[in-house]
């Protein structure tokens, strides 16, 4: 029975470590991530392909999920009705805004993207250059999000996506900060002003502002809302502004937030006397 858990979590291992990696990871990469015997993960990875969750880039010998995991992951999102319930307020930040406003959800430990809508002019439009991972530490919806946190967990988050590295990651901006010291100091603004700003730490010539959806029975973040676009358009003039909006938008978004977690059953004792 040990040995089934220890493959169905080393699988599991896998496949996040392959989310992570986006556009692909080396052998060597899952190796690491799993901390197992290179010929164990090679096989592990094998039987993933054959199952149709991983595919070999036959030039490269990279690594990579194939869509069967995000068309999964959409399909559970469109029956949860999120997409249908939130997207309607995403466009109205986007059309008050001119930019790109987006909608992450907190996943344990992470954020996941969950939802975009575009404002911008045709011809004007901000696209992410990856949209697939979002650094805690180096994006405005990151520290919204770790600003909610104790500074024991943000810290932790922030050093296992890379902050003290010492080879910055090449996921983040020419901006993003390089030490916990200074994280910590930007947390303790963006719970002051009530969002997050970050001007080139996620992408080069790129601007965001982020504020935290917060549950309003228990406090906890639920996800962020964003907007982003180039940086020459969100200038500091407009940080304010564009807060106020998702900030508006943020409590809307909690009152009708569909994935919130189910209420723990009490079960009580009785007694007979």
């Amino acid at each position: 029975m040990r040995v089934v858990k220890s493959q169905l979590a080393h699988s599991l291992a896998a496949l996040a470590a392959l989310a992570e990696a986006g556009r692909g990871a080396r052998l060597t990469d899952v190796v690491a991530a799993l901390d197992a015997p290179k010929s164990s993960v090679q096989r592990l990875l094998q039987q993933l392909a054959e199952e149709g969750w991983v595919e070999q880039d036959p030039e490269t010998g990279y690594y990579r999920l194939t869509l069967r995991m995000a068309v999964l992951g959409q399909r559970y999102l469109y029956t949860t009705g999120i997409v249908d319930a939130t997207q309607a307020i995403l466009q109205t930040v986007a059309g008050k805004t001119r930019e790109l406003a987006r909608l992450t959800i907190v996943d344990t430990d992470r954020l996941v993207w969950i939802g975009s809508a575009q404002g911008a002019p045709s011809g004007l439009m901000y696209q992410p250059a990856d949209p697939a991972r979002i650094v805690s530490y180096a994006t405005a919806n990151g520290k919204a999000w770790l600003a909610t946190l104790s500074e024991k967990d943000a810290s932790r988050i922030a050093q296992r996506d890379g902050i003290e590295a010492k080879k910055p990651s090449v996921d983040v901006g020419p901006n993003a900060m390089r030490s916990l010291a200074a994280l910590k100091r930007d947390l303790a603004l963006v719970r002051t002003r009530g969002y997050a700003v970050a001007n080139e730490e996620g992408e080069r010539g790129v601007a965001a502002i982020a504020v935290a959806i917060l549950d309003p029975e228990s406090g906890k973040a639920l996800g962020t809302t964003s907007v982003a676009g180039p940086i020459a358009r969100l200038t500091k003039d407009h940080h304010a502004r564009i807060a106020d909006e998702l900030l508006a938008a943020a409590h809307q978004l909690a009152r009708i937030w569909p994935l919130k977690p189910a209420p723990q059953k009490i079960e009580r004792r009785v007694t007979r006397s």
